[in-house]
């Protein structure tokens, strides 16, 4: 059977959806997919009709963790159906490092074993030049699936290079893809004003209170679907805390108790969460 399959660069896909957006690069931690199976699904849609033979193979997702731990829309792509979650790291300047040759191992592997016909990448870099170079050689026809205007955010070489290119439009960016303000910012303007948020505890509140109080505000602010995919990430033996909630609960704690939290005590406030977490799902 004739089949496709999908190669996307995370770091180029959320980089170009913020030039589309707002004209200027965001920070990677305030972008992020609003349905991630909604927009997987019209993805794989734009992507076929790029291609001779419609039938999905796989798709790879490359990206690199931004911390410690998986986000929890990393977990949650991982966990989607027909995809491939590939990771490469970040250096100390914040830029994804192995990434372009996670792609092109993949694409020359699937070129030569016979795997795919056709090859659609969502990237920009020029770097990936010799290995469309390489897949064509064996028979596979390979596309371009732009984020936004390929004149500003794909290689002119690569483009001469694919057999097509095409760009998801800014409409389609905007409907798929959210910036917010920085949440580190706005959680440190929140610290600076204690006002803001609940009342500092008592003596007689125990560490676990506190950390169930902060848990239950935290998790108040989120749509069932993201509870339900925090529940997933746990469930899948994922026992650390997300960063992108982790920082917010160990601030909020550690604000409401006056003090510093010791090691001991970071992880029994990320147990209590978790605990929370699992609280509501059953509720």
């Amino acid at each position: 059977m004739q089949r496709f399959a999908i190669f996307i660069d995370a770091g180029y896909f959320f980089a170009a959806a913020s030039q589309a957006i707002r004209g200027s690069a965001a920070a990677r931690r305030n972008i992020s997919i609003r349905n991630i199976p909604e927009t997987i699904a019209t993805l794989v849609s734009q992507a076929s009709r790029q291609c001779e033979n419609p039938s999905l193979l796989r798709i790879y997702w490359y990206d690199a963790i931004q911390g410690p731990r998986m986000s929890l829309e990393q977990t949650t792509l991982a966990h989607h159906v027909g995809l491939k979650l590939r990771l490469g790291t970040l250096n100390n300047a914040g830029e994804q490092k192995g990434v372009d040759s996670l792609i092109v191992t993949d694409l020359i592997e699937l070129a030569r074993n016979g795997a795919i016909a056709d090859a659609v990448l969502i990237s920009g870099d020029e770097d990936l030049r010799v290995a469309v170079q390489v897949a064509q050689t064996f028979g596979v026809r390979v596309h371009v699936l732009a984020v936004g205007d390929p004149s500003r955010n794909v290689s002119s070489t690569l483009q001469m290079e694919a057999d097509s290119v095409k760009a998801l439009d800014k409409a389609w960016i905007e409907g798929h893809i959210s910036i917010q303000d920085d949440p580190a910012g706005t959680l440190q303007a929140a610290l600076r004003s204690p006002s803001s948020l609940k009342p500092r505890t008592t003596q007689a509140e125990t560490l676990e209170s506190v950390a169930e109080s902060v848990a239950d505000s935290i998790l108040e602010e989120l749509q069932s679907t993201e509870v339900q995919a925090l529940g997933i990430h746990f469930a899948a033996g994922n026992q650390t805390v997300p960063p992108e909630y982790d920082r917010k609960l160990i601030a909020m704690t550690a604000n409401r108790l006056s003090r510093r939290l010791e090691s001991t005590e970071l992880r029994r406030v990320r147990g209590v969460f978790v605990s929370q977490v699992r609280k509501r799902l059953t509720e």
